[in-house]
């Protein structure tokens, strides 16, 4: 992997939890249920179009593991709410959903 090819792929990786804390929580305020699938369909899908969908997109995936822009977004979140003074005890159930959802998507993935 180049210089700039780190770069970007670090630079893809911040992009999406950037915007969700900036972006979603405003717009499920001003349009509740509605705004959390706008704020689906306007920043995920572009993203991941970033990431994954152009001829030279910002994450470059190298060798046999693939990490997806969930696992960038867990540990931006994350660690956004543990410097907001959110305590770890209170992410566990959550952080356990996502570990057996994303090895449970992981293994059937690996099937087809």
């Amino acid at each position: 992997m180049t210089l700039s090819q780190g770069f970007t792929t670090i630079l893809g990786g911040f992009l999406l939890p950037f915007a969700i804390l900036v972006l979603w929580g405003r717009l499920v305020e001003s349009l509740g249920p509605l705004g959390g699938w706008l704020a689906a369909a306007i920043i995920i899908g572009p993203i991941w179009y970033f990431n994954h969908g152009l001829l030279e997109p910002l994450v470059v995936q190298q060798g046999p593991v693939f990490i997806d822009m969930g696992f960038a977004t867990a540990i931006g979140v994350f660690v956004y709410g543990l410097t907001r003074g959110i305590d770890f005890p209170s992410h566990r159930r959550n952080l356990l959903a996502a570990l057996l959802g994303g090895s449970l998507a992981g293994l059937i993935l690996s099937f087809l």
